[in-house]
């Protein structure tokens, strides 16, 4: 917990230069924080909008994203708003999230690749009344996403696909491919077993449970 906070405060330095209408607090007990207005630009550096955020030093960053809130009362407490109760904004799907940072971030670029973007769809939300690019909510949304990566609606077999990452080193890249397509393994999963191989066996298999849950409720 105290090296993702020090992280965080290292980080919010580059990201309060790099966006002065943010600045760097501290909430009770120390928790590091950035808060203010996030500037939406357009490509030629125009101001579009501006939101009143807050962002909050999650407890064990950078494996799990920092906690995102709009303080400016736009954006209403509803999940169809990708907004939980408490107000805190639904960036991505869980696994996406875990994934991503596994990958690595920085707070730098989580507003840049996140944070931007997330808020970018909610003024499109608010002018044209529906998001640009939609995702399902809570369980299907987390379900969806293991869908969309194995291009696959077979459960069990996603189940089967990320045992196989788990257990397995990384195919010669003219293999063929684990899912049993026929294809060669470099131009069929190659990026989703590099996705998930980074995780620990215990992500995985909390992955793979999920699923399987899910499987039975779909019975």
């Amino acid at each position: 917990m105290i090296s993702g906070y020090h992280l965080f405060r290292e980080e919010a330095s580059g990201c309060t230069s790099k966006y002065p209408s943010l600045q760097y607090v501290e909430e009770k007990e120390g928790i590091p924080t950035i808060q203010g207005e996030l500037i939406l630009e357009s490509d030629q550096g125009e101001e579009i909008d501006s939101y009143k955020i807050k962002i909050i030093c999650s407890p064990d960053y950078p494996s799990n994203f920092p906690i995102v809130f709009e303080t400016g009362g736009r954006i209403p407490p509803n999940i169809e708003w990708h907004v939980h109760s408490d107000r805190h904004a639904c960036i991505c799907s869980w696994p996406e999230e875990l994934i991503l940072c596994s990958q690595g971030i920085t707070l730098l670029s989580f507003i840049e690749n996140q944070v931007t973007p997330y808020f970018f769809n909610q003024k499109h939300r608010e002018v044209n009344g529906f998001f640009l690019r939609e995702r399902a909510h809570g369980m299907r949304g987390n379900l969806d996403f293991f869908k969309e990566t194995f291009r696959t609606t077979n459960l069990r077999k996603i189940v089967s696909f990320l045992e196989y990452i788990k257990s397995n080193p990384e195919p010669n890249r003219t293999n063929d491919c684990f899912c049993g397509s026929g294809d060669k393994f470099r131009k069929c999963h190659r990026d989703e077993f590099r996705k998930f191989k980074p995780l620990s066996s215990e992500a995985i298999d909390t992955f793979m449970g999920f699923i399987m849950t899910c499987e039975l409720h779909q019975k």
